[in-house]
C-alpha cells in the first residue's frame, strides 16, 4: 500500500469578536429594529450620491465593467474631496460635511494639498493598488458599505463581481431628485479631466452632505425611506420608522434635562423606560411597544457583558500566573481559590446559596429607573467594559470585573421583566441552540441549575460551562466551518494555552448610524449643547402611525 506523506497547512489565525456567542442573539435583535440602517451606513446622503453615480454612468452608456470601475472610484473619491473642501471653507463643525465619507482617512495627502493651493489627481487616489489608493474594495464605500443595505430596501441589484445596475423604480427615482440639485455635467467633466483644484471643488459643493437639506426633492424622497412612507412602506419599514421615531422621543426628552443624546443614556433609558433624573419616559402606547423591545436587547446585553466579563477575568488572571492546567476541570478548582473570588465574600458570600443572593438583593440593587447608580446593572455593565482596559492593578481590576459581572446575573434574575425572555421577536427554528447563552438559558438556569449552588459553586459554573467551555464548542465550530482559528485559550502538549485574553465590549446597535442620519435630513439639532427635535422632525415624530 503506498503512502504519501504531505504537509498540512495550519488554520489562518483571526482574532475573532463573538467568543461565546453571546452577542449573537443582541445582533440579530438590532438588525429586527432598524433594517434598512447598519454600522458602516453612516451618512444619509450616499443612500441618493451613488444610485445618481450608478444611474448617471449608466444614463452616459456605461456598462459595467473596467471603465465604470474606475470611473465610479473618482466620483468616489471626489465626493469626498467635496466634502473636506466645503468643512474647511465654512469653518464649521467637520461632522456636518466630511466625517464619515469614504476613504477620508487615507487622503490626509490630497486635503492637504488642495488647502494648500494645490491641484491633485484623481487617478492618483482611486486607483486600484498601490500605496496612495483611497479604498481596496474596487467599489469604494458602495461595495464595502452600502450595496447590501441598497439591495435590501431594493434600490440596486447585483454584486461587484457580476456587476451592479439601478432599479430605476426605486433607485433611479432617488437618482433623478438628486439630479435636480447638482452640477451632474461639472461633476463628471471633472472626472474626465482628473485634476482637481479648490476653486473647482467649491464649484461642487452641492454635492458636500450637508446640502441634502436644500435639495427639496432628495430630502422628501430620502425622508420617506428613513421613515417609511410612500413607496417604502412595509413591515420593516415600520420597524425602523418607530425606532427611529423614539430616538426623536429620547433626544427631546433628554434635552429638557440638560443631556446631550448618547449610546450611553440610550442604553440605559430604553432599559428602564426612564430619563437619568428618574422621571419615567411617557411614550405613545405603540412607540412604548418599541422601547420594551429595545429593553430585551438590552438585557441581552447586559447578559453579554456579565458572561464576557467572568471570561476575561479567568482567562487574565491564568495568564498572569504562569501555572499551567490540562483540564478545565483543574483550572477552575485554582480560581475559585484565587484572590478575585475570595474577594467577594466581603460583599456577597461565598457559601450562600444564589437563590439566597437573589432573595437578598434587593439590599443593595438599585430600582430599575435608577440606571445611573453604581448598583444598577446599566452602570455596572459599562463598568466591566471600561475596566477590561484600564491600567489599574490586575487583582483589583479582576476583582472588580468579576462582582460587576455577578452583580448583573443576580440583577438580571431579580427583575420581573426578564422572566419575558424575547417577548414576540422570533428567531429561525432551532436558531438559539448554536447561541447557548441567551435569556431563555437565563431564565432556564435560574429556576433550574443554579438555586441550590453556593456562590464559589456558581462562579465555576459560569467561568466553565458558560466560559470556557463555551468558548471551546464555539471555536471549534468555526474552525469547522470556515478553517479559521479564533481560540483565546487552547489545550497543547503543555496544557491550557492562553492565546489572547479579550476585553469584554458591548455589540454596536446601529444607533449612532441612525443619530447621524437623523441629524442629515434635519430632525435633529444642535442647540448649544444638545441636541433638540426640529420642527420636520416633530411632525413626523408626532405623526400617526401607519
Amino acid at each position: 500500500m503506498d503512502i504519501t506523506t504531505s504537509w498540512v497547512k495550519p488554520p489562518n489565525a483571526i482574532g475573532g469578536l463573538d467568543h461565546l456567542a453571546v452577542q449573537a442573539p443582541c445582533i440579530s435583535l438590532y438588525g429586527k429594529m432598524l433594517p434598512g440602517i447598519t454600522n458602516v451606513t453612516d451618512r444619509a446622503r450616499y443612500y441618493s450620491f451613488y444610485p445618481w453615480v450608478v444611474w448617471s454612468l449608466e444614463k452616459n452608456g456605461h456598462r459595467y465593467g473596467d471603465t465604470f470601475i474606475d470611473l465610479f472610484r473618482k466620483a468616489d473619491c471626489l465626493f469626498t474631496l467635496i466634502a473636506e473642501r466645503h468643512a474647511k471653507v465654512t469653518g464649521g463643525e467637520r461632522d456636518d460635511h466630511a466625517a464619515a465619507t469614504v476613504g477620508s482617512g487615507n487622503m490626509a495627502d490630497p486635503v492637504s494639498k488642495i488647502r494648500d493651493g494645490h491641484s491633485v489627481r484623481l487617478s492618483d487616489f482611486a486607483c486600484r493598488e498601490g500605496k496612495t489608493r483611497y479604498f481596496k474594495n474596487k467599489l469604494g464605500g458602495l461595495g464595502q458599505y452600502y450595496l447590501g443595505v441598497f439591495r435590501e430596501l431594493k434600490m440596486m441589484d447585483g454584486d461587484s463581481l457580476t456587476g451592479i445596475k439601478i432599479v430605476r423604480e426605486v433607485g433611479g427615482a432617488i437618482a433623478e431628485t438628486i439630479d435636480r440639485s447638482v452640477k451632474r455635467e461639472l461633476f463628471f467633466k471633472t472626472i474626465d479631466e482628473d485634476t482637481v483644484s479648490a476653486a473647482r471643488l467649491d464649484e461642487l459643493h452641492s454635492f458636500c452632505p450637508c446640502a441634502l437639506n436644500a435639495s427639496a426633492d432628495e430630502h422628501a424622497k430620502l425622508s420617506e425611506l428613513f421613515f417609511g412612507s410612500g413607496q417604502f412602506l412595509n413591515q420593516d419599514a415600520l420597524a425602523r420608522r418607530r425606532s427611529l421615531r423614539m430616538f426623536l422621543s429620547l433626544a427631546d426628552g433628554l434635552a429638557q434635562c440638560g443631556v446631550a443624546i448618547d449610546m450611553e443614556p440610550f442604553r440605559g433609558c430604553t432599559y428602564s423606560g426612564a430619563f437619568p433624573n428618574k422621571t419615567k419616559w411617557q411614550l405613545p402606547e405603540r412607540l412604548e411597544k418599541t422601547r420594551q423591545q429595545w429593553a430585551v436587547y438590552q438585557r441581552n446585553e447586559l447578559l453579554s457583558l456579565a458572561v464576557q466579563g467572568i471570561f476575561y477575568v479567568i482567562l487574565h488572571a491564568y495568564e498572569e500566573s504562569g501555572e499551567r492546567f490540562h483540564s478545565v476541570e483543574d483550572l477552575a478548582r485554582w480560581f475559585l481559590a484565587a484572590p478575585e473570588v475570595e474577594n467577594f465574600n466581603a460583599v456577597l458570600l461565598l457559601n450562600d446559596s444564589v437563590s439566597s443572593l437573589i432573595g437578598n438583593s434587593g439590599s443593595w440593587l438599585a430600582t430599575m429607573e435608577d440606571w445611573t447608580n453604581e448598583n444598577h446593572e446599566v452602570h455596572l455593565a459599562g463598568k466591566i467594559a471600561s475596566l477590561c482596559g484600564s491600567r489599574e492593578d490586575a487583582v483589583s481590576k479582576r476583582s472588580a470585573i468579576l462582582l460587576a459581572s455577578m452583580k448583573i446575573l443576580i440583577a438580571l434574575q431579580s427583575r420581573p421583566e426578564t422572566k419575558e425572555g424575547y417577548s414576540d421577536f422570533v428567531f429561525p427554528p432551532n436558531y438559539l441552540q448554536a447561541y447557548p447563552i441567551n435569556l431563555q438559558t437565563l431564565n432556564h438556569h435560574s429556576a433550574n441549575t443554579w438555586g441550590n449552588l453556593t456562590t464559589r459553586e456558581w462562579v465555576g459554573w459560569l467561568a466553565t460551562t458558560w466560559g470556557i467551555h463555551t468558548h471551546l464548542m464555539v471555536a471549534l465550530r468555526k474552525l469547522r466551518g470556515q478553517s479559521q482559528s479564533t481560540f483565546r485559550i487552547r489545550p497543547s502538549d503543555k496544557g491550557l494555552e492562553i492565546i489572547s485574553v479579550p476585553d469584554a465590549v458591548f455589540t454596536s446597535p446601529r444607533f449612532r448610524q441612525a443619530l447621524r442620519i437623523l441629524k442629515d435630513i434635519g430632525a435633529l439639532v444642535k442647540n448649544g449643547n444638545v441636541w433638540t427635535v426640529s420642527d420636520f422632525g416633530r411632525r413626523f415624530m408626532e405623526a400617526a402611525d401607519e
